[in-house]
């Protein structure tokens, strides 16, 4: 069982219910009622659908046996309702049609299925006298169940585990989670989409509500704003070449994007498997009339940002929008993502959200999977469609390991006005009294937040004398990589010699040799050196090129590729090349040098409290090479 698998059930069962009642009633509004309660655990799904007859309540429970019609139903096996019976240890069923209206419960079923012993009573469906006013106030015809989920051994043992507390947050993840996001690629859902009512009561008793909502798929370039399609790039390059203009030169309002999306219907998908190619796939895009779609994004942390910031789930799960290939069925999304099979470049696996979409196929176990087949042409179709916008990654913006912003920021003042906020809460501080004299105080006020911050704090501490011999000899925002620079020590060679109080960032005296020069070397300037490391692993950029990376946070990738030396810490003050390094990034096997790090973060921190800092550094990166 998955967290979200009765969720999927209650609602698929509650969607075909009601699209039944359509077909026999062209008049009938589409529509139901979810209800999410963290209080007590419980999750109802109520629908205006056909509702069971007398015969079809007595065995709708049993294994293999379903009502609907398997070509044209979302759910087809008859097990979804023995699972929510058999799964957990209380379900509550409300039904009604014109000739039979019954309120009963289950209780027990998961204690009996897992009772070794003999020692628990098999459960039975219990009618209950006292019925639910409002359901029979409001529903004429259909169904209401709902779903108690504490018990021992279930999954999900608490809903509040995602973080999920509000209407409008549950909003998101339904449509992304369950059925309720119904997938159409081929057409715009119309008069025939489904609409739902969403409430939800938190654990202090709160509710709030959604009326009306649409049952849609939450694409990501829906929830993402500065996304383009590349349909609409297309479209462009082949008026600018109609009208003899460079179709590369694109308008500017194409450029700088936070990603580029796609849809690529059945015939085009054919055309990624030419006829000298797998004669098999080609036949099964044809049979199941497979579509796709595909989104490009210039930073993961775009995921995260979404996730922590905008739907306020749990940090750092990325429990909802991420990287990989979501296969789906008759409209249903279908299964946890799968990592999209890149051969190379193999980091935009996780920029890149595929959706591959199949007409009347099965998924194996319920919801969990397809057969090898369709799961081996559906990563072919997903990696053929990551090639094709990554051609694209030129107009979108440039990585540089800031936390984006995805939300329109409105007008100059309430930007000035949220950095001022900013600044207060964020302030950046030396306390130490060696530096930036005579005022002692460094002119960047606030913690960086972008690259350009970056580049700002690190040339004051050059000019401030924090950071010793490092002569800038270009910098470029054009070019693949971002500056080139040289050490140099010059008399008197005391001002590089390591002392933790007036010159904490030097280096031991007996590794100064008198006056040097080195060669030129390449750095590169991040926010964070997760954007540094996602770009060697796209191969943008070349790990044995770049020698010094300047940093305001160190981020955590590094701990997947490379073994950390801290220099702030002082047993280690033997590996510092030269002054003001902070860090070495070496290969976890052979222990060698990949490149050098300037943390600013960790630096000021160590700046204002270099003997308190000793303890974090030791901690933060434990055991050396």
């Amino acid at each position: 069982m998955g967290f979200f698998d009765p969720f999927a059930e209650l609602i698929q069962n509650g969607m075909d219910a009601v699209d039944t009642r359509r077909r026999e009633d062209s008049k009938c509004r589409k529509h139901i009622s979810i209800a999410i309660n963290l209080q007590d655990n419980s999750i109802t799904a109520t629908d205006w659908g056909v509702g069971f007859r007398s015969d079809q309540f007595k065995t709708f429970l049993c294994p293999n046996i379903s009502f609907k019609d398997g070509l044209i139903s979302r759910g087809k096996k008859g097990v979804g309702a023995t699972y929510l019976a058999y799964g957990f240890n209380h379900l509550k069923l409300m039904t009604r049609t014109a000739d039979f209206e019954m309120v009963a419960e289950i209780k027990d079923g998961r204690k009996w299925l897992d009772d070794t012993k003999g020692i628990v009573i098999r459960p039975k469906v219990t009618e209950i006298p006292a019925g639910d006013k409002a359901f029979s106030e409001r529903v004429d015809r259909g169904s209401s169940f709902t779903l108690w989920v504490d018990g021992e051994n279930t999954r999900p043992k608490d809903l509040g585990w995602i973080g999920a507390s509000t209407a409008e947050q549950w909003k998101t993840v339904l449509l992304l989670k369950t059925p309720l996001g119904h997938i159409s690629l081929r057409e715009s859902l119309g008069k025939d989409v489904i609409t739902f009512d969403l409430d939800v009561t938190d654990t202090n008793g709160k509710m709030t509500s959604l009326r009306d909502q649409i049952a849609s798929y939450v694409y990501p370039h829906t929830v993402i704003p500065g996304c383009i399609c590349l349909q609409d790039v297309v479209s462009e390059q082949q008026r600018r070449i109609e009208k003899d203009l460079d179709a590369s030169k694109l308008p500017d309002r194409f450029r700088n994007q936070n990603a580029i999306y796609g849809v690529w219907k059945t015939d085009e998908i054919a055309k990624f498997f030419p006829a000298s190619d797998e004669a098999e796939h080609r036949a099964l895009v044809a049979k199941f009339s497979i579509e796709a779609y595909g989104f490009f994004c210039y930073s993961t942390s775009i995921w995260d940002y979404f996730n922590d910031s905008v739907a306020k789930l749990r940090k750092g799960k990325r429990i909802l929008l991420k990287g990989g290939l979501q296969l789906a069925t008759d409209g249903m999304p279908q299964g946890d993502l799968l990592i999209i099979p890149l051969t190379s470049n193999t980091g935009y696996q996780n920029q890149s959200h595929v959706v591959v979409h199949f007409r009347n196929a099965d998924p194996d176990l319920g919801r969990k999977g397809f057969q090898p087949e369709l799961r081996e042409v559906a990563e072919v179709i997903s990696a053929a469609v990551v090639g094709i916008l990554k051609k694209r990654r030129h107009l979108l913006k440039k990585d540089s390991g800031v936390v984006p912003s995805i939300v329109d920021e409105g007008k100059l003042d309430t930007w000035m006005q949220e950095q001022r906020q900013y600044e207060t809460t964020n302030p950046l501080t030396f306390s130490n009294p060696n530096f930036f004299l005579p005022l002692r105080e460094i002119s960047i006020t606030s913690k960086p937040r972008s690259e350009q911050d970056v580049i700002v704090l690190f040339n004051q501490l050059i000019a401030g004398g924090v950071i010793r011999g490092l002569k800038l000899m270009a910098t470029s925002s054009h070019q693949q990589y971002d500056g080139v620079y040289r050490y140099s020590v010059k008399n008197p060679v005391e001002n590089h010699v390591f002392d933790r109080t007036i010159n904490p960032l030097g280096v031991p005296d007996v590794q100064l040799k008198g006056e040097y020069t080195s060669k030129p070397y390449v750095l590169e300037y991040k926010h964070n050196v997760d954007a540094l490391i996602q770009e060697f692993e796209n191969q943008e950029k070349n790990e044995s090129d770049v020698n010094l990376v300047v940093a305001w946070d160190i981020g955590s990738e590094w701990k997947r590729r490379y073994a950390v030396t801290s220099l702030l810490d002082v047993n280690n003050i033997q590996h510092r090349p030269f002054h003001g390094v902070t860090h070495i990034f070496r290969d976890q096997n052979s222990g060698d040098v990949r490149f050098y790090g300037i943390i600013l973060s960790e630096l000021v921190e160590a700046l204002n409290d270099f003997n308190g800092s000793q303890a974090k550094q030791s901690l933060r990166y434990g055991e050396t090479l």
